[in-house]
């Protein structure tokens, strides 16, 4: 990557005349660079790309296909309907596993689809079990360990349970004949996942003794499956995950067999001290609006509900589209900034559903001109995270399904290649 200057160009001014107001721009290029980036890093660990909520609001529809494109086939959702739609939109040649259902999910669509799932209840084997005889399918399943961070995930007691219940599913198994061997498998465990708590804080202890509950889970698990001789699945071929974006960045050695990376695919940085250009990543998303109109503002005058905010001086108001319906923070009134021109502005008063006031007094700002509200080339998603008091996860994240995405190929800075 170039450090020595802003990688891309873009016009000054909007040219678009769809009538899309607000539209998120997605560097197909910078997203297959951070994967390379990533994969060079884990090595010899795989990456897999998780392209939950929307592809953290990216738009799994461009952000799947563009992965898949550079050869990436291993992907990672949250919840059953996520992996059907990504199993529909890629097809048969990818891995895609999921973790998020309840205890009336319907299961069987995803064991039919070969969608990888987690289990985080011992009672979800069964019910695994159950979808795959009615589908004449293989569920293959990944066990999630509650290593301490509280969230999914079998805690210590129901971990030796699950456990116990696979040694009685394989003895179910092995008591039907000589033929079971034969017949499809109903269960294969596949893999073993836990998530860490605190990656993103290197100098905290907690990291390691999950490692620790990890690796003796694994252990564990291992026996079970070295007595199922083979019907339960082979322990030599367990995939072992447990690092997210922030221990896939400062983990060395590098805990599992692969790391489900999410926020760093998307070129954000996961860690306090760094920025993405630290890590030699390159953000993927581009917020802009327009300016819509102008106004010469008095002294005194007033902006937006509330008339939190006063004109210390004469001044003028930019109006730009974009507000708490598109996803942007309400919460970063009278923080954040805009860029115009180059140039950054304040936003004043709140933001409300739809648009946004911006103050630009003498600037060179004209109605048309393109405003960049997060991007390589303006403010970044980490800002935004600072004057909404939250993360960057959530400001793109969030951004609502009114907003367009739209894939780009940006044009090299100043002839630069890329």
């Amino acid at each position: 990557m170039n450090d020595d200057g802003p990688r891309y160009s873009y016009p000054v001014t909007s040219t678009d005349s769809s009538g899309v107001l607000v539209r998120a721009e997605i560097d197909v290029a910078a997203l297959q660079a951070n994967a390379a980036v990533l994969a060079k890093r884990l090595a010899p660990a795989r990456l897999k790309c998780v392209v939950k909520a929307n592809a953290y609001g990216h738009g799994i529809d461009i952000v799947a296909p563009a992965l898949f494109a550079a050869g990436w086939r291993d992907f990672c959702v949250a919840t059953i309907n996520e992996a059907l739609h990504l199993r529909e939109l890629l097809g048969d040649d990818v891995t895609i596993t999921a973790w998020l259902y309840g205890p009336t999910t319907d299961l069987d669509a995803a064991v039919a689809a070969g969608i990888e799932l987690g289990v985080s209840t011992v009672d979800s084997l069964e019910r695994l079990r159950d979808a795959a005889r009615r589908t004449n399918t293989t569920a293959r399943l990944h066990l999630k360990v509650d290593t301490g961070l509280g969230r999914n995930g079998l805690a210590p007691a129901d971990w030796k349970r699950a456990l116990v219940k696979l040694k009685t599913l394989d003895a179910r198994t092995e008591s039907d004949g000589a033929d079971a061997s034969a017949t499809t498998p109903e269960l294969e465990i596949v893999g073993i996942m836990s998530h860490y708590a605190v990656a993103d804080e290197p100098e905290r202890v907690e990291t390691a003794q999950q490692t620790q509950v990890f690796d003796s889970a694994h252990r564990e698990l291992s026996a079970v499956l070295d007595g199922a001789q083979g019907r339960l699945g082979e322990p030599e071929r367990l995939e072992v995950h447990i690092a997210n974006s922030p221990a896939a960045l400062t983990l060395s050695p590098f805990p599992g067999t692969s790391a489900r990376v999410g926020l760093s695919l998307y070129g954000l940085s996961p860690l306090g001290d760094q920025t993405s250009q630290d890590l030699g990543l390159v953000p993927a998303m581009r917020l802009v609006s327009q300016v819509i109109n102008l106004k010469d503002i008095p002294t005194g005058h007033g902006a937006s509900y509330g008339l939190t905010f006063t004109a210390a001086a004469d001044t003028r108001f930019a109006l730009v589209p974009g507000g708490y319906g598109d996803g942007i923070a309400r919460s970063a009134s009278n923080k954040a900034e805009v860029s115009i021109r180059g140039t950054r502005y304040p936003v004043v008063g709140r933001i409300a559903m739809d648009q946004m006031i911006v103050e630009v007094g003498a600037g060179d700002v004209a109605i048309g001109d393109e405003v960049v509200i997060f991007g390589p080339d303006g403010p970044s998603a980490a800002e935004w995270g600072e004057w909404a008091e939250t993360i960057n996860y959530e400001i793109v994240t969030r951004i609502s399904e009114r907003v367009d995405r739209v894939e780009i190929e940006p044009r090299p800075a100043d002839g630069a290649g890329l």
